[in-house]
């Protein structure tokens, strides 16, 4: 990552990747959800799966066009702390990134594994290893209730952590990500 100590703040583009990215993600919660809450193989079912995996995929462009902005633009540098906190914010924000580049990998893998085809807003794209069903069965749990726990489990810790360094510590680590932030 490009570090500006001086910088107090993200800029606006790293804002949008984040929130976007965000939204996204909550964007997927709900569309699994009226999905598996659709009467099976439904019409309406059919169209929440298919937003489902766009959506998925537009999470994986956007997160890599987040790592590479982050790559080449001046980022703050990180907030003072303790040396065990700031590994753990490190590896969380790692593991979230890590994530959501995998999760759309394993989700179109589960699609064209069962010898479907998955689309981007209705453009199909092309399977890359066609049907095959022990792969269908590895991503079942790669990117199913396992999957969904964990991500869970991190975006809860990405927010109590903001929440907790923003509310409790004060340190104004939530006002960096926020375009309406306190400017130093």
């Amino acid at each position: 990552m490009n570090q500006n100590p001086s910088l107090q703040r993200y800029n606006l583009l790293s804002q949008l990747f984040h929130w976007l990215v965000a939204a996204l993600i909550v964007g997927l919660i709900v569309t699994q959800k009226l999905h598996v809450a659709a009467p099976e193989a439904s019409e309406s079912a059919v169209w929440w799966i298919k937003l489902h995996i766009s959506l998925g995929m537009l999470v994986f462009v956007a997160v890599i066009a987040r790592i590479l902005w982050a790559k080449v633009s001046p980022q703050p540098a990180p907030l003072p702390g303790e040396p065990l906190i700031q590994m753990a914010a490190k590896l969380t924000h790692l593991a979230l990134n890590f994530a959501t580049l995998l999760i759309p990998i394993f989700g179109y893998l589960r699609v064209v594994s069962k010898g479907r085809v998955a689309e981007f807003f209705g453009t199909p794209l092309p399977s890359l290893i066609g049907e095959s069903p022990w792969i269908n069965d590895l991503m079942h749990i790669l990117h199913g209730e396992p999957m969904e726990i964990a991500l869970y489990a991190l975006v809860g810790l990405h927010v109590a952590a903001a929440i907790w360094h923003q509310y409790i510590i004060r340190d104004g680590s939530l006002e960096r990500m926020l375009p309406w932030g306190k400017r130093a």
